[in-house]
């Protein structure tokens, strides 16, 4: 962890890496939505392709992170005693374990396709609880201090919640809807 606490990596670079593993998480999904939409368009054929749909994979993700991060950054700049850029720095490597496992798992959807569609709900959602649960233990270790913890954690606990149901009511309605 002193790779975090360093900060070895600059950011611009993390974010790169952050946007591949976001390609490699929702990349299965992508083939079929890529397939689907360029299946109208005889011009685009060429891009009906894995290693299209690998890189669109990692474009909503990566550009929603960014401006919820900002946002949320921006909202909690004026809290004393809270190092809000050391915890934004710490933040894609958790989100990059997660995408990784989620990447990983995804592969098991090419020999057993029943399995992608609950899959694609619950692993994602089980994946990031997980690794954002070890970045709330990082930054109370590191940079919250003793009597502080508990608000830090309710919080950013509830602020997870919120954001999880939003994005997996947008992901179930864009999948019927599409």
């Amino acid at each position: 962890m002193s790779i975090i606490k360093e900060k070895k990596i600059k950011k611009g670079l993390m974010n790169f890496f952050l946007y591949l593993s976001f390609c490699f998480a929702g990349w299965y999904s992508s083939r079929t939505s890529v397939a689907s939409v360029l299946s109208g368009y005889a011009g685009y054929g060429f891009l009906d392709n894995d290693i299209f749909a690998f890189f669109v994979a990692g474009v909503v993700p990566i550009i929603l992170y960014l401006l919820i991060v900002k946002f949320f950054a921006y909202a909690l700049k004026r809290t004393p005693n809270l190092p809000v850029d050391d915890m934004v720095y710490a933040l894609p490597y958790f989100y990059i374990g997660a995408n990784i496992v989620t990447g990983l798992i995804s592969i098991v959807y090419f020999f057993v396709p029943l399995m992608s569609f609950w899959g694609g709900i619950i692993v994602p959602i089980l994946a990031t609880a997980g690794f954002f649960i070890l970045y709330l233990r990082f930054i109370c270790v590191n940079y919250v201090k003793n009597y502080n913890w508990k608000a830090i954690v309710m919080y950013f606990g509830r602020l997870y919640i919120v954001l999880t149901l939003i994005f997996t009511a947008w992901g179930l309605l864009s999948a019927v809807l599409l």
